[in-house]
């Protein structure tokens, strides 16, 4: 089972939610969690901002899967890269 992501955890979430969709820019943003694959732990601190479309929508992680997301998009470490620092 996965830990609860911390206040700090949380409060950096915002931050990256308020930047929008890593892919398209839009507002509306959740956290995509990075890496975790079908059922993984997940690290709360390697996560990026994803619109609903590039997230759980048609053109999302969850529903095109991961390979074929990232070879349309770039990789989830790229994503996490424009984040970094956040």
């Amino acid at each position: 089972m996965t830990k609860a992501p911390t206040k700090s955890q949380r409060e950096r979430w915002e931050r990256i939610r308020a930047l929008g969709c890593s892919v398209c820019k839009a507002f509306l943003t959740e956290i995509h969690h990075c890496f975790t694959g079908m059922g993984g732990r997940k690290n709360h601190d390697l996560v990026i901002g994803l619109c609903n479309l590039h997230h759980t929508g048609k053109r999302g992680i969850h529903k095109i899967g991961r390979k074929a997301w990232q070879a349309c998009y770039g990789t989830e470490t790229e994503h996490l890269a424009k984040v970094e620092g956040i």
